[in-house]
Parts: C-alpha cells; structure tokens; sequence
C-alpha cells in the first residue's frame, strides 16, 4: 500500500463529448480514474477512484480532504450567450422556471460552474451540461437581455 496523503488532488478534464474525466494525484502520478457527464458527480468519482488509487476505504477520504480543481471548459467563453436546456437533477421552481431561457454566461471557477444571468430573475450557477452554448436567439431576446444586463449590476465570481 503507498502511503496515504492527508489531502488528496483531483482534476477534472473537459472531454470532446463535454463529459468530465476525472484525474487523481497518485504515487505515481496523475491517473485517470473515471467519468461522468455529470459535474454534480465529480466529486464522488474522485473520491471512489483516490481510495482505488491508495488502497483504503472511501470513507477514509473525506470532502475536506479532497480538493478537486474544475478549469473552464473550451467550450463557452465569458460573456457568451447561453440557453438553459437542463436542470440536472433539479427540481426548485426558480431552476425549472428559467428552462429553456436565455442568458449571459461567465465562468466560476470555484464552483466549476456558469454563473448565467436572465433577464428578469437574476442570476444562478449551471454546470455546463445544462447549457446550450450555441443558440439561436430571437431579436427580442437578444433586445431583452441587452436591458436587462444594462440595468443589472455584474456577477462578482
């Protein structure tokens, strides 16, 4: 068994097919040790795969002991306009009721997730699955969002 480190670092790399692969800090170096399509799962691969990796329960491993870093995506940029085409897993009326709305999107890092602002209800956080980064916006969403984001004070990420 190698020895077990006392903070354990994952990575989190955006595949083609903007599934997420998951990369651990072993004894030998960085392993891939899983996917997922699901950012709201990263975590819980990370962990399985670092107890995989060091030969210990996954228990062993706990959240405050497992930093996972999530860099942007290639795909998106800052600024963009986006469209929300999922909840994920949600199902809180203020996620549901922006579906299929339109937004701005910046990238936050620490949360590994678009802070998207629509007009009208503000801003919230998506993982990029539940985002279409190429949309096809009307003239008065565009219209919309342009006063709207006028109006609005800026995220601060």
């Amino acid at each position: 068994m190698a020895d077990v480190p006392s903070q354990f670092r994952a990575r989190v790399r955006h595949e083609p097919d903007r599934s997420y692969a998951v990369l651990v800090e072993g004894p030998a170096g960085e392993v891939r040790v899983g996917a997922t399509r699901s950012m709201r799962e990263v975590r819980t691969v990370a962990r399985e795969g670092a107890a995989r990796l060091f030969g210990v329960p996954t228990e062993r491993i706990a959240d405050q002991h497992l930093d996972v870093v999530v860099p942007q995506p290639p795909y998106g940029r800052d600024g963009q306009w986006v469209r929300i085409v999922s909840t994920g897993a949600s199902t809180a009326a203020d996620d549901v009721a922006d579906l299929g709305a339109a937004g701005q999107a910046h990238w936050y890092g620490h949360e590994g997730a678009w802070f998207v602002t629509v007009a009208g209800s503000g801003t919230g956080l998506y993982p990029g699955e539940c985002l279409d980064f190429t949309p096809v916006l009307t003239d008065d969403e565009v219209a919309e969002l342009q006063r709207y984001l006028a109006r609005s004070p800026r995220p601060s990420p």
